[in-house]
């Protein structure tokens, strides 16, 4: 949970700049069109970063790996385990159960590792 609130903070922080970088050359609308789309790029994406390390699990110490080869997070696997976000509490609840891993890390087949 708080590896993804940190990312959701990342995500606004992202969002924001890019709305303001993007407003001294394009319209409000169109700079605020694509500053949403690279917050949600950066939320869908991030945990493919280098080693499977979003910024929040990068300073949490985690990071995502695939749950059959351990190899980082793919770009793929990122978008599945992510995409699940809109689905709220019920995404959360499958932690409380045995394997403790988001209904996302089933979808995407990760794991979320401590280093």
């Amino acid at each position: 949970f708080q590896g993804q609130f940190i990312d959701g903070v990342a995500t606004y922080f992202f969002g924001y700049v890019s709305f303001f970088a993007l407003r001294q050359v394009l319209s409000a609308d169109i700079a605020g069109y694509i500053a949403i789309a690279i917050g949600v790029a950066y939320f869908l994406f991030s945990d493919s970063l280098p080693n499977g390390q979003s910024i929040g699990k990068k300073l949490l110490k985690m990071r995502v790996v695939n749950g059959k080869t351990g190899e980082a997070c793919s770009v793929v696997q990122s978008f599945l385990r992510n995409i699940t976000f809109p689905l709220g509490i019920f995404d959360w609840v499958f932690i409380f159960f045995g394997s403790h891993r988001r209904l996302g890390d089933f979808l995407a087949s990760t794991i979320v590792v401590k280093i």
